[in-house]
């Protein structure tokens, strides 16, 4: 039985305005990074970990955070998250060394693990289904706007201020979307009864990805990383086989069996490497060969998510061209992007971005709104919180791995900024060009069922 608040357009603000604020934190800590690097004098593999810890912990418990939800109540354990992020982004802007501001990151992405996930399930319990894709187009590109502001905010924050305050920003939105959620959610959350977590599938999911991303991402061609690599490889082969013979399996596998649902996969995939390794890997270049200010990173950065805004909120017009042909086209436009970064050079003009850049935020955007809309029209409400959380798990994890593998190639280079940069970004271009291919049988398979239904 659906829930029904006390004011859902109050409520679609609040969560729309505590959701903002993990995405916020994600842009526009990406813009800080060259200035963290220098603040603590270190070099990139140890400040991909900066950026690469919160796609290590969102894989890790994506899952698990839409299943909690849906057992425990959506509304309190959203709560539960944004509290959880918001005093984490407090005491990430106190780090004294870099060790203590990647423990602080960590944290973070727990809360926003559950933020994510949380608040988009959400949102089926306070809008009706004739109302829900208008909703989720509001959801995403406030959320989308929280990336685009990022940047730009990072930009006068570092020059005005200092580099911390990009954590510390976070706390007013927080108590502001934390009010007007008070307001208007005084209901029970809804409770599936029917929800069961495999907390031993959990806990394999967790030792065997957390293993096998700290082997991946270390980098090192060690005893230790190896060892790590294989043991994480074995247990997420065991949970493999024992979510096969589970009744209450971690692991949502019927999303592979829709093709509209794996195409979304697909497209998320994807949208992890442009949220992961070209937001990573872009800023550096501004900052390391042309030697932008902050302002300008910050400007140029914020096209990506300006893309995503415009098409989050022009999503449900957008919809006439049909959800498989948008997962489609976001597919394929991160792929001319990465063709258009083999162009950049140390006396760019900044106008050579706009293109490239704006490609990125399509993906990002038809990515995000296009995977929840899939879920919403082809999932049991039951099994929505699962779904989407297995999904933005591959996103999570596709980016993390791309973003450590990127690394580790850009370290090996020891060459100047620019021969390293674009080696990374040759090494991408040739993985979305394959992932691209299953996209094309994948949607190849989605027009025949539609003329075979017909």
């Amino acid at each position: 039985m659906t829930t029904h608040y006390t004011s859902k357009y109050l409520a679609l603000f609040g969560i729309c305005l505590l959701a903002f604020t993990a995405f916020l934190d994600f842009t526009i800590v990406n813009t800080a990074l060259p200035f963290i690097q220098k603040a603590f004098k270190i070099d990139i593999l140890l400040l991909q970990w900066v950026s690469n810890v919160f796609p290590i912990i969102l894989s890790m418990t994506m899952i698990a955070v839409g299943k909690i939800g849906d057992i425990v109540g959506r509304k309190q354990f959203f709560y539960f998250g944004v509290f959880l992020f918001g005093a984490s982004a407090l005491l990430a802007g106190f780090s004294p060394n870099i060790h203590w501001l990647i423990f602080f990151r960590g944290v973070q992405a727990l809360g926003a693990s559950i933020t994510f996930i949380v608040s988009s399930s959400l949102l089926s319990e306070v809008y009706p289904e004739n109302e829900r894709a208008w909703a989720i187009g509001i959801y995403g590109g406030v959320t989308g706007a929280g990336l685009m502001l990022g940047p730009f905010f990072g930009g006068i924050l570092i020059g005005a201020l200092d580099w911390r305050w990009v954590f510390w920003v976070n706390i007013p939105i927080i108590a502001i979307g934390l009010f007007c959620c008070f307001a208007s959610l005084k209901g029970t959350s809804h409770r599936e009864k029917n929800v069961h977590l495999d907390w031993k599938g959990l806990g394999l999911l967790i030792v065997g990805l957390g293993l096998l991303m700290y082997g991946i991402v270390a980098g090192a061609a060690n005893a230790l990383s190896l060892a790590c690599i294989a043991i994480g490889i074995i247990f997420l082969g065991i949970l493999l086989v024992l979510e096969m013979k589970s009744n209450h399996p971690l692991l949502h596998f019927e999303i592979f069996k829709e093709p509209l649902l794996l195409l979304s996969v697909i497209s998320c995939a994807i949208a992890g490497v442009v949220s992961y390794v070209f937001m990573f890997f872009d800023p550096l270049y501004l900052e390391n060969v042309l030697h932008l200010n902050p302002y300008t990173i910050g400007l140029l950065i914020a096209i990506i998510p300006a893309a995503q805004v415009v098409i989050s909120f022009g999503f449900n017009y957008l919809l006439k061209i049909g959800l498989a042909n948008l997962l489609f086209a976001s597919c394929v436009a991160p792929l001319i992007s990465a063709f258009l970064h083999l162009f950049f050079g140390i006396h760019s003009s900044l106008a050579i971005f706009i293109l490239p850049f704006a490609l990125l935020g399509i993906n990002w955007g038809l990515s995000n709104t296009a995977m929840i809309t899939a879920v919403n029209q082809t999932v049991a409400p039951q099994k929505i919180g699962e779904s989407i959380g297995t999904i933005a798990t591959i996103w999570n994890f596709a980016g993390s791995v791309l973003l450590a593998l990127s690394t580790v190639i850009f370290h090996s280079k020891k060459t100047a900024f620019l021969p390293a940069f674009k080696t990374v970004i040759g090494f991408n271009l040739i993985f979305l060009a394959v992932v691209i291919l299953i996209a094309v049988a994948v949607r190849r398979k989605i027009s025949m069922k539609k003329q075979h239904l017909k």
